[in-house]
């Protein structure tokens, strides 16, 4: 006996809603369609070679007359070649053609750039002229008050006071010098040991001595070019114990412009013996070279803070063959320019102001050619003579590459 089996009807209690057989055909077919898309997704997602493979084939199934045509017109024997004939030279065009844009596009940054530099230089040029009038100025007051018959001792300290260099007179005791048998070679050491033996000097003076041919030379070279920039390095910084040992250190990637410009005075003869020449030759002038930061100079000009005065005294030059050489860093103020942290209280550490003064004895000495001079030694001393006469006649076209190896080849 068979059992009676309950027919249950689509409106039963057991389901929420009525259903007929279509709607839920029509959701098992959506699922599955739903189901068959994220399978597809993921296999692109896990064999993305696989797809790009199977869509090559399709295309060259769909395209495959023309493309067999395009190969014998073409010359080439399958595809693979008629690809790298067709699409190379397309390729390599768009990759010169984006190398041109860049370059075009470097090219523009440049110009701006070299620009903008001989607009500084115009300006800061501008800027050292009227600092040469205001000079030139005082020098004529000078003349005027010592026609009308100011004294020498007084005219000897004004003079100091209006040029803004101390006398060679009130650092040394100039007649004491003539009256005992001193040569060049003793009177450079007493330089020197006052200078660097001092308790208060040391750290804020630089001194030396050169030949008196040498320092004609070097303002010969300097009336024709009295402006110049010099690039000096910049001292690491280190923090920590560790490092304490490398602090100080020059840098050899980082470095600040220095604006610099020589100015000249009539040297002093109060404290020098009589000549017994009927005509005697005068003296070569004294020198002020003064050394600006070119971003402080170029934003104030002549009231910018120098940061290295170097001056050279020639009142021995014909008696001993000598001048000296006085290197003053200027002070650091709570108002003013960070000082140096290798130097507290001055602008600059010992190390950078001797390396601006060896700079400038590379650009300002180049006429004296050394012994021994070799070819590359001699080309190197003729560039940077070149760069002198290039930054003081074509501003515009002057240009700062390579300077540094200028400077400092073989130094730093």
């Amino acid at each position: 006996m068979s059992a009676i089996l309950p027919r249950l009807s689509l409106r039963s209690p057991v389901f929420r809603s009525p259903l007929s057989v279509s709607t839920i055909a029509h959701r098992s077919i959506c699922t599955t369609q739903i189901r068959r898309d994220v399978l597809s997704e993921l296999e692109n997602q896990l064999h993305p070679r696989e797809l790009i493979e199977r869509k090559r084939k399709e295309f060259e199934e769909k395209y495959g007359d023309k493309l067999n045509k395009k190969v014998k017109s073409e010359g080439v024997k399958d595809l693979d070649s008629l690809k790298l004939k067709v699409l190379a030279p397309s390729v390599k065009a768009a990759l010169k053609a984006k190398k041109a844009k860049e370059a075009a596009a470097a090219e523009v940054n440049l110009e701006g750039e070299e620009k903008q530099f001989r607009e500084d230089v115009k300006g800061q040029q501008s800027a050292s002229e009227r600092l040469s009038d205001a000079v030139e100025r005082r020098l004529k007051e000078r003349e005027i008050k010592k026609r009308q018959g100011i004294s020498a001792s007084g005219e000897n300290q004004a003079e100091g006071d209006r040029a803004g260099i101390k006398p060679l007179s009130s650092i040394i005791n100039l007649p004491l010098i003539h009256l005992t048998p001193h040569d060049a070679n003793a009177i450079s050491q007493i330089w020197t040991a006052y200078h660097t033996s001092h308790p208060t000097l040391s750290n804020s003076f630089l001194s030396a001595t050169l030949p008196t041919a040498v320092y004609k030379s070097m303002i010969s070279i300097a009336k024709q070019n009295p402006f110049f920039v010099l690039p000096l390095p910049r001292l690491t910084e280190p923090t920590g114990e560790t490092q304490e040992a490398k602090k100080g250190e020059v840098k050899t990637d980082e470095y600040e412009m220095f604006y610099l410009q020589w100015i000249f005075h009539p040297t002093s003869t109060a404290s020098l013996p009589p000549s017994d020449a009927t005509n005697p030759e005068p003296l070569p002038l004294t020198s002020s070279v003064i050394f600006t930061p070119l971003e402080e100079f170029k934003k104030q000009g002549e009231w910018a803070q120098p940061y290295l005065v170097l001056t050279h005294y020639p009142e021995l030059s014909q008696s001993h063959d000598i001048v000296m050489m006085r290197g003053e860093i200027s002070p650091a103020s709570a108002s003013g320019p960070v000082g140096s942290t290798t130097n507290p209280g001055f602008l600059l550490s010992q190390q950078q102001a001797q390396l601006l003064a060896l700079a400038l004895q590379r650009f300002y000495c180049t006429s004296i050619q050394p012994q021994g001079e070799s070819e590359k030694q001699k080309q190197d001393r003729l560039s940077r003579a070149n760069a002198l006469i290039s930054f003081r006649e074509r501003p515009e076209e002057w240009s700062w590459e390579g300077l540094v190896e200028k400077a400092y080849g073989g130094l730093v």
